[in-house]
Order: C-alpha cells, then structure tokens, then sequence
C-alpha cells in the first residue's frame, strides 16, 4: 500500500509537470520526461516483479504443472504488460498509428507463445479417442 501511495504521488507530479511542458510548447521536452519516468517506475517495481514470478513458478511446482506451461503463462503476461507499456508510450507521443502496431504485434506474440499450449490440449484430445 505504501509503495502505491509513493508510485500514485509522483505520477499526479508528473502528470502536473507533463501538463506545463506541453502548454508551454515543449512536447519534445515532456516526451522524453515521460520516457524517462516510464523507465523509472519499470526499475523499481522489478524487485516485486521477480518475487511475482517466482511465487508463480512455485506454485506451478506444487500443482504439478510442466514448466513449458508456467512459462508460456508468464511470457505471454509479459508480453501483454509490455506492448500496453509500449503502445501508451506511442500514444502519448501522440503516435496513433505506431501504439496500434506495437498493440498488434504483441497480441501476434502471444498468439505465437499459445502454439504449444493448443498443441499440448491437441495432442491430449487426440490420445483420448479409440
């Protein structure tokens, strides 16, 4: 709770500071700036990130679920955080077109890290008929 409350409180000063800069004409200035705390934010929630994944990765253990599985859960979630990252980060710059691709290719990448996955439930159901 305290962590949001800190992420919450320089986000509203950021907002703030983004919102001068562009009234007073430095987009640029403000693009960057926003780049810039994206990364920021990124870094500190790496630590609570880490223990996310493994939590998820014991868990998997305990229910007995093949890692390949886990994995692709996990790198499909990563995918998806990271191209939403990626496509605001495009819309702010006022980039429409560049966050409507950046949001496609990561929906084509998670559809690619679903292969194996559809394979597995193919390749279960086929074993299954006489």
């Amino acid at each position: 709770m305290q962590e949001m409350t800190r992420i919450v409180a320089m986000a509203i000063v950021m907002a703030v500071l983004l919102t001068y800069l562009r009234s007073a004409s430095q987009g640029a200035l403000a693009s960057q700036l926003a780049i810039a705390f994206m990364v920021t934010l990124l870094l500190v929630l790496l630590p609570p990130l880490q223990q996310v994944m493994r939590l998820f990765v014991d868990l998997g253990r305990r229910a007995q679920i093949r890692s390949v599985y886990m994995a692709v859960v996990l790198k499909a979630v990563g995918t998806a955080y990271i191209a939403a990252l990626g496509a605001q980060l495009a819309k702010d710059a006022k980039e429409e077109t560049t966050a409507a691709v950046v949001e496609m290719a990561g929906k084509v990448l998670i559809m690619l890290l679903a292969v194996p996955l559809v394979a597995g439930i193919m390749e279960a159901l086929v074993g299954l008929m006489p």
